[in-house]
């Protein structure tokens, strides 16, 4: 019996042994693993500082005669040229069809030319004779159409004698016995009453009111086709459209002619980077940039690009100095102190920016990046050579910084760090996690400076799991 008791009492101490063994290892698979490190002091020097390529402040656009197929192409985007260095050439046997299509093009206008001339001074010449024989009409209407009205105002005038008369002699009988004997055709005759006389002379009247009216008329009508004659027709410009395009074509055919002369090569105007190729071999010109040079002859110009948490360092009045990278062993690079005038509103495109005359001009881009651009001097750097600009930002002191690993992102600009704290259990006193939020104040690749934790706190950098708030967790230095 005593033997059979031993053996359960060894049996229950192996399991609770064993339990033990299962509680413990349970309890280390579900607790993180974590190490902690305390806030700490740092002086922050900060590195602004960006890389870029040095172009010219102004752009020049090269570009051979519109639609001429290309040979071949000499120069890649961001080469540095010299004047007169070869950018392309175009295909000969394609500029000859051109110049030939050119030419034909230009007999065909002279021709056009030519026949609206003729046909203008056809219209001339027939418009002159409508109205030389519109006026000979009005002339001949008038002279035929007086004289009637001249015969009527005769007639009138004749019958108003005869009844005069013979009013005359009715009164003074004997003052008319005298003239008997003298034969007048404004004598009235004896055998027609004073009636008779007027009612001839309201006829004669009436027959000269007539003549007038029809020659008003005439005369009317005579002049309304005078004045269409006259009038003339609407001014044909087609001759002047004509020649300006022909003038248009000899200009064209000039450049070509130009670009035969040296055997169709295309160079650059004068010193400065390639920043564009708008063509390739088999491809045709667009007569409006097909390469686009970066000129230095107005000054040099350097862009580079900041992320924004850069920013706050960059300011109206920061210095900055740009260095070039390519000096050769021996020699010391070329650097340049510039000073940033004028930073432009986030809101503002690179373009709008403006007011960057000897200092530089900020703009904000897509991805929470910005762009700097400084004016360089020509004399000291070179178009396509690399170079650093780097801005003198103020160094600052804080006392409490954490590793940057050790800060996490809540929302927006929101951060906050996993704290590790001791607290009491049935089980003794055991680590757990606490979710501290802080204030970001600066911060490189290696340190956050932050506000609102103490020098005294375990702020937990590394963790084998993800952690929330209330996680037991064991800590490094307790692993043992």
């Amino acid at each position: 019996m005593r033997q059979r008791m031993m053996k359960a009492g060894v049996l229950l101490l192996g399991l609770m042994i064993l339990f033990t063994i299962i509680s413990r290892t349970a309890y280390n698979m579900s607790t993180a693993q974590v190490s902690t490190k305390k806030p700490e002091p740092q002086t922050f020097t900060p590195d602004v500082s960006a890389r870029g390529t040095v172009t010219g402040r102004e752009e020049i656009a090269v570009s051979a005669e519109e639609s001429l197929r290309v040979k071949t192409v000499h120069v890649t985007e961001g080469q540095a040229v010299e004047a007169g260095q070869l950018l392309f050439e175009v295909d000969l046997q394609d500029l000859m069809e051109k110049m030939k299509e050119k030419q034909q093009e230009l007999y065909s206008l002279d021709l056009q030319i030519q026949g609206a001339a003729e046909s203008a001074a056809f219209s001339e010449k027939s418009r002159q004779l409508i109205l030389s024989q519109a006026q000979e009409d009005y002339n001949r209407t008038a002279a035929r159409e007086n004289a009637a009205v001249d015969g009527a105002q005769a007639e009138l005038r004749q019958a108003q004698e005869v009844y005069q008369n013979f009013i005359a002699d009715a009164v003074q009988p004997d003052s008319g016995s005298s003239n008997l004997d003298q034969p007048d055709s404004n004598q009235p005759d004896s055998s027609q009453t004073a009636e008779e006389l007027l009612v001839a002379v309201q006829e004669k009247q009436a027959a000269y009111d007539q003549a007038v009216q029809a020659r008003d008329e005439s005369l009317y009508q005579a002049q309304k086709t005078l004045d269409s004659a006259n009038l003339g027709e609407a001014k044909d410009y087609s001759v002047e459209q004509s020649r300006i395009t022909r003038g248009q074509k000899e200009e064209e055919i000039a450049r070509l002619q130009a670009l035969m002369d040296v055997q169709g090569r295309v160079t650059a105007p004068s010193k400065g980077m390639v920043t564009e190729v708008g063509v390739k071999a088999g491809s045709t010109t667009s007569g409006g940039g097909d390469i686009l040079l970066s000129d230095l002859s107005g000054g040099a110009s350097l862009t580079v690009t900041f992320s924004e948490d850069m920013r706050k360092y960059i300011r109206e009045g920061t210095q900055a100095v740009v260095t070039a990278e390519n000096a050769l062993p021996g020699q010391q690079a070329a650097a340049e102190r510039v000073t940033i005038q004028t930073i432009a509103d986030s809101n503002m495109s690179g373009s709008a920016a403006g007011g960057m005359e000897a200092g530089a001009a900020a703009t904000r881009q897509p991805g929470g990046d910005f762009r700097v651009t400084v004016h360089l001097s020509s004399e000291l750097f070179s178009a396509g050579e690399p170079a650093v600009l780097k801005v003198e930002a103020q160094v600052s002191d804080y006392d409490s910084c954490v590793l940057a690993e050790a800060l996490h992102l809540m929302s927006g600009d929101q951060y906050y760090v996993n704290v590790a704290e001791k607290r009491s259990t049935i089980l003794g006193e055991e680590w757990v996690v606490r979710q501290v939020s802080v204030k970001l104040l600066e911060k490189n690749e290696t340190y956050a400076a932050v506000e609102g934790i103490s020098s005294g706190q375990e702020v937990i950098t590394e963790s084998s799991r993800t952690l929330e708030e209330g996680s037991r967790v064991k800590v490094d230095h307790e692993t043992d």
